[in-house]
């Protein structure tokens, strides 16, 4: 005879909690907030459960972004999934969603820590592109899985188009992940009444080896010109110059000791004369503000420079053109190289300007500092520390480079960031550091804090600098893997600014740039230096110069709090629309959580208050999770499953 089995109250209650808690589980396995840009979030940075929303100001023509983290639990996540819908001011004007740029940030593992204030670990870099905006193709960035404890921060870039109307637009970001409840970020974007140029005003100068694509993307038939084009657009598209184009007598050939100027012309030109068309037509207009000549087997060849410099002429673009002409020369050989080079370079035209990257000190020891036109010292010879990596030791650069040298200078002068501020041999800092030397400069490494990358611009400003070089933005393509390592030079990402976007890699089928953190941050302080620089021109200088001391004493004293940087900014942005003909005025007292910032320190993660209300978690106190356990609790079943439980007891 079967006998039906019986399942006792306690059971019931028992099997129904376990079924509440898997479910309760799951829906706490993923965590959502957000952060601004200027702080680098690592995998286990603690997770500011507190910041649910986005909150992001900026002027027309400019770029804001803030970082969405999708944190898992105690279990992973897979298929996580990021959207975001238009802005819309309620008004009738939109930002469409694709003037949104959304990305994954990838993680490289940092092995040897770049300076005293570096680390090592995972630190995040690259930005892989959900949709990439030089050829518009899904990439395979998106949806992505979470290991359990880990963050895995997304980047996301809003471009404030030129003609947007001022005033506060909103949107959303949505989250969804297999298993998991869409979580809805809310985004909201203040416009502010002023635009900024297309045409970056601090000129630079940050080359691009172009030799060096087709080892990095892995082509062994060479890198096409198009590809070529796309790293020169990166770079416009960031605010910065390739000074170091494709060469027109390698590209066109010479006949008749001349060169066939047409493929140069043609493929380049548009950079130089602002008809280029960037991605998305983002800052129209933008166009190189440097060049330099492709000279390098014509040093001394007067007919060959002349030829350049009548070109450039003709064309209008030799108030942008100069001459590498040698690079950190320290033996007395390097000394009369100069000297023979730029001899001949004033001779095929006066106008040609020679470029040196040495301080004027040394070029006077040299003996020729009169035939230098555009000196570009390092960043530490134009305001040095007074103290060596050793006690008592000598300075780098010399004595004579202590303080600020500005005024040793002409009207004219650029500088450079190098692996001397981090310590070109010194591995991890530590033991030919001892005073701190490589410490505290501005700095494009991984495993420095956000505010490393964004600092110089500043101090360009307030060092009247009218030029910025950097030796490549992609060295790392030649010597392996840049995805996996780019410790050269004793830092981590000197040299390097770009990742090859290999199809094999980022998925798609065409070969991109795949822009790093530090790059955008880069940006961020090529755009605060137009703030600065509106200010002055609108007869504000004073008011200027007040925001830079509040942010740089000196080139290695200076301010690390980004809550600071954009109080600072947002301060700005309201003296430029007051001042701005026809522009709204709003005030100028900005409190400190009126901005999106919350506060970095040296690990790389960021701080607690500041505006960037990156808000809304799927935590435990989330009131839906709680819905199943009050729909059973309240029901009649629930008192009568008591009362029995009552009286089995008894």
């Amino acid at each position: 005879m079967e006998t039906k089995k019986r399942f006792s109250p306690i059971r019931i209650v028992f099997h129904l909690f376990i079924v509440l808690f898997a479910m309760s589980a799951a829906a706490n396995a993923m965590t959502v907030w957000t952060d601004h840009a200027t702080v680098k979030i690592r995998p286990n940075t603690p997770p500011k459960t507190d910041q649910l929303s986005a909150t992001v100001k900026g002027a027309r023509n400019e770029f804001e972004s803030f970082q969405l983290v999708v944190t898992a639990g105690s279990g992973p996540l897979s298929g996580v999934d990021v959207t975001v819908s238009d802005l819309a001011d309620g008004r009738g004007n939109t930002i469409p969603t694709d003037r949104v740029m959304i990305y994954k940030a990838a993680y490289i593992n940092v092995k040897t820590a770049s300076t005293l204030q570096g680390g090592t670990g995972e630190w995040p870099d690259a930005l892989i592109p959900k949709k990439d905006e030089y050829v518009g193709e899904v990439r395979n960035a998106f949806p992505f899985n979470v290991a359990a404890g880990r963050n895995q921060p997304v980047w996301i870039e809003i471009y404030i188009p030129p003609t947007a109307a001022a005033g506060v637009y909103s949107g959303s970001a949505t989250v969804t992940a297999t298993g998991q409840t869409p979580l809805v970020v809310p985004i909201e974007l203040t416009v502010w009444d002023f635009a900024l140029p297309s045409v970056s005003t601090l000129k630079s100068a940050y080359s691009i080896d172009h030799r060096l694509l087709a080892p990095g993307h892995g082509l062994s038939g060479g890198a096409s010109v198009a590809l070529s084009q796309m790293y020169a657009k990166a770079n416009l598209l960031h605010r910065i110059s390739d000074n170091y184009l494709l060469s027109p007598e390698a590209m066109g050939g010479m006949s008749g000791g001349k060169i066939n100027w047409a493929p140069f012309d043609t493929a380049f030109g548009p950079f130089l004369d602002g008809t280029v068309s960037l991605p998305g037509g983002k800052l129209p207009g933008a166009k190189q503000t440097t060049i330099q000549t492709r000279d390098f087997n014509h040093r001394e060849d007067v007919p060959f420079l002349r030829e350049y410099a009548q070109h450039f002429k003709s064309k209008g673009w030799f108030d942008r053109l100069f001459q590498y002409t040698f690079d950190e020369p320290k033996k007395a050989a390097d000394w009369a190289a100069i000297r023979r080079r730029a001899d001949a370079l004033h001779q095929a035209d006066p106008d040609l300007r020679s470029s040196v990257t040495t301080s004027v000190q040394s070029a006077a020891e040299g003996g020729v500092a009169d035939v230098i036109d555009l000196f570009i010292p390092t960043i530490r010879f134009m305001d040095n520390k007074p103290n060596g990596r050793e006690p008592g030791s000598e300075v780098p650069g010399g004595a004579a480079t202590v303080g600020n040298q500005r005024n040793k200078y002409g009207p004219e002068v650029w500088w450079y960031q190098a692996c001397g501020s981090h310590g070109c041999g010194i591995m991890g800092g530590e033991r030919f550091d001892r005073e701190g030397y490589h410490m505290d400069w501005p700095s494009f490494m991984i495993d420095l804090p956000a505010m490393f990358s964004r600092i110089m611009q500043w101090m360009s400003y307030k060092y009247n600098i009218q030029g910025e070089l950097y030796y490549d933005m992609i060295y790392a393509f030649g010597e392996g893997d840049a995805w996996a390592n780019q410790f050269f030079f004793g830092g981590n990402g000197d040299g390097t600014l770009y990742y090859p976007g290999r199809p094999s890699k980022i998925g798609g089928k065409t070969h991109i740039p795949v822009e790093s953190i530090r790059l955008k941050l880069l940006r961020e302080g090529m755009e605060d230096y137009e703030y600065l620089h509106l200010l002055k021109s609108m007869g504000e200088g004073s008011f200027a110069d007040e925001q830079v001391a509040s942010m740089v004493t000196n080139t290695y004293t200076w301010n690390r709090e980004p809550l600071d940087l954009y109080e600072a900014r947002e301060k700005m942005a309201a003296r430029i629309a007051r001042t701005t003909p026809g522009a709204g005025a709003f005030s100028d007292n900005v409190g400190p959580n009126a901005t999106t910032a919350i506060k970095d320190d040296s690990s790389g993660g960021g701080g607690g208050g500041g505006g960037c209300s990156l808000n809304r978690t799927a935590g435990p106190t989330d009131f839906r999770q709680a819905i199943p356990f009050l729909l059973i609790f309240s029901s009649p079943f629930w008192g009568s499953l008591w009362r029995r439980i009552g009286k089995k007891r008894a």
